[in-house]
């Protein structure tokens, strides 16, 4: 029978590890958004200036 304490330690252990990685997802998604953004505004600067030429 397995040490209950163990299993405890490492269950804590791998949510730990969870909840670093959801963190690092959240920052890369931030990131993104903001690379999307500037590219959105690029594109549609692209767009207005294909329209007036």
């Amino acid at each position: 029978m397995k040490d209950i304490y163990e299993v405890l330690r490492k269950k804590q252990a791998e949510q730990a590890q969870l909840g670093k990685q959801i963190e690092a997802l959240q920052n890369a998604a931030e990131q993104l958004r903001s690379v999307a953004h500037m590219l959105d505004e690029e594109h549609e600067e692209g767009e207005a200036a294909s329209a007036r030429g």
